[in-house]
């Protein structure tokens, strides 16, 4: 797969991100049903790759300790004019400096699905280990069922999904949905709850 898939995210998010095909203001609604489906108000979130910075947000408004991070200094530095209690820093998860074991929860809605293929165990390693003990991984990403679009992140399958993850983490749930954002109509995705082992 070529180097140039995938768009330079620091110049990305130089540009008005209320724009940009992910951007959603409101809470993703999957991320929204799982947290209260299992009765979760409080506790560390990573919004992992928090780009435009609007999930992290939104769960520190519901009354989580967040922290958000991206590869790009541009989306940080605009994330941080948003809210100043949110801890948004600069972090890439495949040589990341976060600590071990210090989140009991993690989304990600956007990062893992633009990583290149010959990472996706690097990755999940990295969040087996910073995640704490009996912690809760959330991952949406494109579907295989998506076929409409030509451009954009990898897809996945279920058993995709299950092979790259199934050995660090007990997989709760993998339900077919969509991806909120700017796109109509929405991309085809998929939305899976893990629970580290």
């Amino acid at each position: 797969m070529s180097k140039d898939r995938f768009p330079d995210w620091n110049d990305i998010y130089k540009q008005d991100v209320s724009s940009m095909p992910w951007y959603n203001e409101r809470l993703d609604s999957d991320l929204e049903h799982a947290i209260k489906q299992r009765k979760i108000t409080k506790g560390r979130f990573l919004d992992l790759g928090t780009g435009p910075g609007t999930q992290a947000i939104q769960l520190g408004k519901i009354g989580f300790t967040v922290t958000g991070t991206d590869l790009s200094d541009n989306a940080i530095q605009k994330a941080k004019k948003l809210d100043a209690k949110i801890n948004f820093l600069v972090d890439d998860i495949l040589d990341s400096k976060l600590e071990k074991s210090s989140f009991d929860y993690i989304l990600d809605r956007g990062c893992f699905h633009v990583l290149p293929n010959d990472k996706w165990y690097q990755y999940a390693k990295t969040i087996q280990k910073i995640l704490d003990k009996d912690g809760l991984f959330f991952l949406k990403c494109f579907s295989i069922k998506e076929e409409k679009l030509t451009y954009g992140p990898y897809r996945f399958s279920i058993p995709d999904i299950q092979g790259i993850f199934g050995k660090d983490f007990v997989i709760e749930t993998i339900i077919d949905t969509v991806y909120q954002g700017t796109l109509d109509p929405y991309p085809k995705a998929l939305f899976a709850v893990m629970r580290k082992k």
